[in-house]
Formats: structure tokens, C-alpha cells, sequence
């Protein structure tokens, strides 16, 4: 133990600090502060080296559990970024991306922050009809309406709703260039740390909402260039008497006059968002109530909590650290009509207009009345979606959660225990000359505290191996002294 304190001197750099003098009581004065200095530094160095290890053996530890970790890395802010705006484009309605007349993507009756179900498990859905499209809704229906008129009004209707360009949560937020990934530029450096992320957060969701609507934007252009360009052939071939039929191939994709009064001569009324919809639409499984596609992938499963029938009304946690991570939930949502558990859809797809991803051309399509199939007993019956089905990374989130509390009852374990653990009178009760050993004063200590734990006598065993080797160092030097002061 004779050269622990030489080693601790040689990494903190104290030897050439040391006090030197011929007077023996100053010499052990100065020796004794000195050897508190270094008692101090070093458990304070300790301390912080415990917790730290605290810290990282539970992240280990909360890592190694394949039911909290979720996934081998979390990604970075700029990777998040980027998938957000990936999301975000697969939002944008295309007008070439149709199936029996609608789309893969919604026309935006809702909000862009609800739209967090996976759109690839989503479109894929659709092009197999397994989920109805996203079609384009009437505002209102009239059946007294005729051919002409129903044609239209369809004609008049956008790819996508209109955005508000002015929105009051981005209004005075710089959003730069957006041609250029970065924008560190337009963020205020004499803010603090965290008011610059937040800066940060508020320039990248008001430059993600610019961007989907350009995004959009080239998309209406583009669709109505189309629409002019189909109409200019329409009145063309009119004029000169021939049939729609021989009419040339135009590949723009878009929907003849005969697939907009198959679409819409029946408009239906969805009692969520009571807009007007193409039949067919998707119906609940439990109660057979019509839902449109629009309005479906707005239900999803509660975030994850705490069942509130796990909280003890005598002890309640003071906050959500205090509880046990594995306790949290996510229940499966509920039919928005009868509320039975675990809502599903079905959907049988239109028989008589087979159009766009999977089926003819939406400008070649010719009207033809629906034809009544016989049921085969044979046929499997209509898949079953769940509102899981749409969102399969629901799981993921909800171990994402839990190890985001398990690190933040291990931050709060470890903040108790270093405070636990470096007392502030410890210093002062030595300078003070307090009769009592360091082990009396421990067990003073102890005594008024409860049972300590194995980290708190490790410290306690470390300081009490620096205390041992301190002191025979000073016994050492001691010693040295009388026989330089002997005659």
C-alpha cells in the first residue's frame, strides 16, 4: 500500500507542490492539509468514476435486453431528418399513381402530423386492393345532379387540398435556402445549448412544411398541364367525328369522363369526416360501419403509459422514473363506432373499373355496368386489416419508450447515489480537528443513514486503503525527521 500515494502523486502532478520545511510542527501541519487535499481530489475523482460506471453498466445492461432495446443504435438528427422528409414525399399524391381511381396517398383532410403510418405498408395495401384508395372528396352530393354536371365538378377537383401558406406556428421562423441541406447559418449563437436545438427543431419542421408544398405544387402543375393537354385531344377528335376509342394512347393517366360518373354518381357520405366518397368503402369488421381509407390511418394505438390500475393510491411515484419501465403499455385501438377492442377493416375492391396500378389505363377506360358475381364457396374471405397492420413499428416505439425510462431511473439512481456518496462536511469535520477516526466517522455516519449500498462500501473501502498508505507515508517521514534532528 507504501506506493499507492507515490502513483496518485505522479498522476495529479502534487509532488512539486509539496510543503518543505525544517520547523517539524509545520512540516506535519502542512503534511496533514496536504494529505486531505489529496484524500478529497482523489474520492471526488472516484465518485465520478463510480457513477459514470453506474451509468454505463446499466445502459449496458438495458442494451442487452432484447425486449427494451429495440434496435443495435440510435440514429443521429440529421438521419431522422432525412427520414422524415423521406416520409414526407411519399405523401405527395401523383396523379400517374392511381388504382380504380384513387390514390396512393391521402388528399389531406387531416393534419401532416397524424400522418405517421408506414406508407409503404400502406400503398402496398392499395395496388393489391386490399385497402381502398385515397380518393378525392366531394364537399357535398346532390343526386338530382346530371352526367354534365357531376363530370364537371369532378373536373374541377385538385390533387390535394390547399395549403395554408402562412401558417401562425412558422410565422417569423428564417427557413433559408432550401436548396442547401444545412442552416446552422440562420440560428441565433448567442442563445443557449438547448435553445439552439430548439431553434433548430422549429427551422427544420418550417422548412419540411415549405417543401411539401412545392413538392405538391409540381404536382398540381404538372397534373393540370395533363388535364389541358387531354381536353385539347378530346375536343380535337370531337370535332372531327371520330369515336373516343381511336382515340391515341396518351399515357397521362388521368381518368376519362366515363371513370369520373362511374366514381362519383354514387357518392357516399363517410360518417367520420362526413365527406363524399367513391363506393366502395372500407367497413368495420366488428360493426360493419363504412369508413373511408382517409379516415382509417388516423387510428392507431394509445402512446405507451402506465395502466392506471398499477399505481398504489397510498405510494404513488413522484414521477415516471420511480416506476417499473416493463409496466408501460399500449393498448390496440378501439372501432370509433362501437368501441370494441382491436379495431379492423375490410375491403372488397370494385368489380367493373380495374383501373391504373394493376388493372388498364385510367384514359382508356369505357363505362360498363357492375357486374353481380356469384359468391364461391371456396373463395377466401376479404383480408382483415388492423390499424397495427398500417403501423408496424408500434412495438419498436414502445421499447424505445421503456429504454428511454430505464436510462432515466438509471441517471436518477446515479445522481442519488453520488450524492449519497461525496459529503460536503467530510472536509471540515477533519480541518476542524475532530477527535474521531475516519472509521468512527463513518460509522457515525452510517448510523444516521440507512443500509448502505455494495457501491458505498467500495468507496468506502478505497478511501479507507488511501487513509492507510497516507498515514504510513507520514509515520515514514516522521521517522526521517528525528533522525535528521538526532545529534
Amino acid at each position: 500500500m507504501g506506493n499507492v500515494p507515490g502513483k496518485i502523486d505522479q498522476e495529479e502532478g502534487y509532488n512539486d507542490f509539496r510543503p518543505n520545511s525544517s520547523n517539524n510542527a509545520s512540516s506535519l501541519n502542512a503534511d496533514k492539509q496536504y494529505d486531505d487535499e489529496i484524500t478529497s481530489r482523489v474520492r471526488t475523482r472516484h465518485t465520478t468514476s463510480l457513477v459514470n460506471n453506474i451509468l454505463s453498466g446499466n445502459n449496458t445492461r438495458s442494451r442487452a435486453s432484447s425486449n427494451i432495446s429495440g434496435s443495435s443504435r440510435r440514429k443521429t438528427s440529421r438521419e431522422k431528418e432525412l427520414a422524415k422528409e423521406a416520409h414526407a414525399k411519399q405523401l405527395v399524391v401523383r396523379c400517374n399513381e392511381t388504382v380504380d381511381g384513387g390514390f396512393l396517398a391521402p388528399f389531406g383532410c387531416y393534419s401532416f402530423e397524424k400522418l405517421d403510418y408506414d406508407t409503404t405498408v400502406v400503398k402496398n395495401l392499395i395496388t393489391k386492393r386490399r385497402l381502398a384508395p385515397f380518393y378525392t372528396p366531394l364537399q357535398d352530393f346532390d343526386e338530382s345532379w346530371t352526367r354534365d354536371e357531376l363530370i364537371k365538378i369532378v373536373d374541377g377537383l385538385p390533387l390535394h387540398d390547399t395549403f395554408d401558406e402562412k401558417l401562425e406556428e412558422f410565422e417569423d421562423v428564417p427557413i433559408g435556402n432550401l436548396r442547401k441541406p444545412t442552416y446552422n447559418d440562420l440560428i441565433d449563437k448567442s442563445l443557449s445549448k438547448k435553445e439552439q436545438r430548439r431553434m433548430h427543431a422549429k427551422i427544420f419542421r418550417a422548412r419540411l412544411y415549405k417543401k411539401r408544398i412545392l413538392w405538391q405544387e409540381n404536382e398540381n402543375e404538372s397534373f393540370l398541364e395533363k388535364k389541358l393537354e387531354m381536353r385539347q385531344l378530346v375536343n380535337k377528335t370531337n370535332s372531327l367525328g371520330d369515336d373516343n376509342s381511336n382515340r391515341p394512347k396518351t399515357n397521362y393517366h388521368l381518368p376519362t369522363d366515363d371513370l369520373k360518373y362511374t366514381l362519383y354518381k354514387n357518392g357516399s357520405e363517410c360518417p367520420i369526416c362526413f365527406l363524399y366518397f367513391p363506393e366502395p368503402f372500407n367497413y368495420s369488421k366488428c360493426c360493419q360501419q363504412p369508413i373511408c381509407t382517409e379516415c382509417f390511418v388516423q387510428i392507431k394505438r394509445a402512446d405507451p403509459h402506465f395502466p392506471h390500475d398499477e399505481v398504489d393510491p397510498s405510494n404513488p411515484p413522484t414521477n415516471d422514473s420511480e416506476k417499473d419501465p416493463n409496466l408501460l403499455t399500449s393498448e390496440p385501438a378501439n372501432c370509433p363506432y362501437c368501441a370494441t377492442a382491436d379495431f379492423s377493416i375490410t375491403y372488397e375492391p370494385p368489380t367493373n373499373r380495374e383501373t391504373g396500378i394493376g388493372g388498364i389505363s385510367p384514359d382508356t377506360y369505357v363505362y360498363k355496368a357492375a357486374t353481380t358475381e356469384k359468391t364461391d364457396a371456396n373463395q377466401p374471405p376479404a383480408s382483415v386489416i388492423t390499424s397495427d397492420t398500417i403501423r408496424p413499428s408500434w412495438e419498436t416505439k414502445l421499447n424505445k419508450e421503456r429504454s428511454r425510462l430505464v436510462r432515466r431511473s438509471a441517471n436518477a439512481t446515479a445522481i442519488h447515489i453520488s450524492n449519497r456518496l461525496i459529503d460536503p462536511n467530510h472536509s471540515s469535520r477533519r480541518n476542524t480537528g475532530h477527535s474521531g477516526t475516519p472509521i468512527q466517522e463513518e460509522s457515525t455516519s452510517t448510523s444516521r443513514s440507512p443500509e448502505p449500498t455494495i457501491n458505498e462500501i467500495e468507496d468506502q473501502m478505497v478511501r479507507e486503503a488511501i487513509r492507510l498508505s497516507l498515514e504510513d507515508q507520514d509515520n515514514q517521514k516522521k521517522s526521517k525527521n528525528k533522525t535528521i534532528l538526532r545529534p
